[in-house]
């Protein structure tokens, strides 16, 4: 009897142990599901792609990512992406997105760089026009034209007519080089619109055009300006002071045999101011200065002298003049 109580109370413990175990375990797989971070494949760059590069095989990857940090649209076939262009820069671990991309059918080159609505021109350089080298793609730039006003008296004009233009390429180079070399080119290409296309041949056509590189974080204002003319600046160097040589102050000027001379011009004398007399100054009396030892010290004292110029008498009346 003792016995089969016995085995009843350690049948109990292990169907109440069981119970126990096998609710930990549904506590502890439900907590494990509620932290779980879900997770969808995305493809993402594994190396740099510049842009109007097209991108191939080796260079993207799929991984997974939180789903809560998915940028909205993000491929997730490498096949999707592979073969497409590049409309900007990719960076290496990049989530690759179609704005990142050309459309499809878009082959690689320039043509990927321009922004809807606007064209490409490209306009003649030099070595200073295009500052020795330092105009880069994706450059700003100012536009300067200097041509000949015929309606204002055939004389030179300057303006700045353009500003804050995109430089898409310097020659035939669309992206500046990791070191930032310069770039001599005879050509640069700048996005423009339609109509500032149509200004901008004309003056290739009628004048030369210059362009001005802006600094970095320069403001995206306009630049309002007067232009300046020939006048302008010849009045700025005729009003400039004029310094003289000593060789130019020496020279005196030689006149012809023959030529009038000049009418000379009356020289005007200022009387002599008047002379000022001055009061005769009283006659100091002499003294005479005397040195007295006393041990070791010394002691100087003056005494007058006795005036020995002759004193007329009140008392006596003046002897008359011969």
């Amino acid at each position: 009897m003792a016995e089969r109580r016995y085995t009843t109370i350690f049948a109990a413990a292990l169907v109440t142990a069981g119970a126990a175990t096998f609710g930990i375990y549904r506590v502890l797989e439900a907590t494990k599901a509620q932290n779980k971070i879900v997770t969808r494949p995305v493809v993402i760059a594994t190396q740099d792609v510049s842009e109007g590069k097209s991108i191939d095989a080796a260079s993207v990857a799929v991984a997974q990512w939180p789903i809560g940090t998915v940028p909205a649209g993000a491929f997730s076939s490498a096949d999707s992406v592979v073969g497409r262009v590049a409309r900007i820069d990719v960076f290496k671990g990049e989530v690759i997105v179609p704005g990142r991309l050309a459309p499809n059918g878009t082959g690689p080159g320039l043509q990927v760089k321009i922004t809807p609505g606007k064209r490409a021109i490209a306009v003649r350089i030099d070595d200073v026009a295009g500052l020795n080298g330092l105009i880069q793609p994706n450059s700003r730039v100012d536009i300067l034209v200097s041509l000949r006003d015929n309606n204002g008296g055939g004389q030179q004009v300057s303006k700045l007519f353009m500003s804050n233009m995109r430089v898409l390429s310097v020659g035939t180079i669309s992206q500046t080089s990791a070191d930032n070399r310069p770039i001599s080119a005879p050509t640069a290409t700048i996005e423009v619109t339609p109509a500032e296309a149509e200004q901008l041949a004309i003056a290739q056509r009628e004048g030369t055009i210059q362009l001005l590189l802006r600094g970095y974080g320069d403001p995206n204002d306009s630049i309002r300006t007067n232009g300046a003319k020939s006048n302008d600046v010849l009045s700025n160097l005729r009003g400039a002071p004029t310094v003289k040589t000593p060789a130019e102050v020496e020279r005196r000027p030689v006149r012809r045999a023959g030529a009038p001379q000049p009418s000379p011009t009356p020289v005007v004398v200022a009387p002599p101011p008047p002379t000022v007399q001055e009061a005769p100054r009283p006659k100091l009396p002499d003294s005479i200065a005397v040195q007295i030892f006393k041990g070791d010290k010394q002691e100087q004292r003056k005494f007058q002298k006795p005036d020995s110029t002759k004193k007329p008498d009140p008392a006596k009346p003046p002897a008359p003049a011969s």
